[in-house]
């Protein structure tokens, strides 16, 4: 049986101005939740800084060296992905609730609005993904992600070391490269600003 609370104070409230009903909010389209690593290429390649990094490593170049090592979507985690841990995420119903969250594979963080529907308007979302890398080597962690409402910002990190703050305006792809030993290893993204969606992440082994 549940306990009875001896603290809590009764009492009635008085509220009898109706409230507005919700706007419908804009629909997200949906995409590929998972890039494919051409597309991962392509976008490594649109990167500031890229030219100089892949002259200097041109084996990232060949695809023919890249093996796929860990996929991550919030409804399901291939290879070598352990662990998917969301934190902070965001239920707006018949929007971004639970359920059509799962079932469009996605996980929404708000920010500054919908502060009328009771939302506290944090940018406190963070996502973690646990991989094992099976040895040393130049490993591809690929996000993808998208805004909505406007642009966002989130930092994304590899254990404790920060790649820096990135701009998400829409659908993005974006690649980072690590050096990693063998084991355990964390991707993380932080929310700085904006609020987003949580596609995926897909981790090859390259060069």
């Amino acid at each position: 049986m549940p306990r009875k609370n001896r603290e809590f104070v009764l009492d009635v409230i008085e509220s009898r101005e109706a409230r507005p009903a919700r706007f419908e909010p804009e629909r997200v389209l949906r995409g590929s939740l998972v890039p494919e690593a051409e597309e991962s290429l392509s976008a490594l390649k649109a990167t500031k800084g890229a030219d100089k990094v892949l002259k200097k490593f041109p084996g990232i170049l060949d695809l023919d060296l890249w093996f796929p090592m860990a996929t991550f979507t919030v409804g399901a985690k291939y290879g070598r992905a352990k662990y998917l841990d969301i934190w902070d995420a965001d239920h707006f119903d018949d929007f971004t609730d639970m359920q059509s969250c799962l079932d469009a594979d996605r996980a929404w963080f708000s920010s500054s609005e919908h502060a009328f529907w009771g939302s506290a308007t944090t940018k406190t979302g963070r996502i973690n993904c646990y991989f094992e890398a099976p040895d040393e080597g130049r490993y591809n962690c690929h996000v993808r992600l998208q805004s909505h409402g406007g642009p966002a910002v989130v930092e994304c990190l590899i254990d404790d070391s920060s790649f820096g703050n990135l701009p998400v305006d829409g659908l993005i792809d974006q690649p980072h490269l690590a050096d990693l030993g063998p084991g355990g290893h964390h991707f993380r993204i932080r929310q700085v600003s904006g609020s987003f969606f949580f596609l995926s992440l897909r981790v090859w082994r390259v060069g």
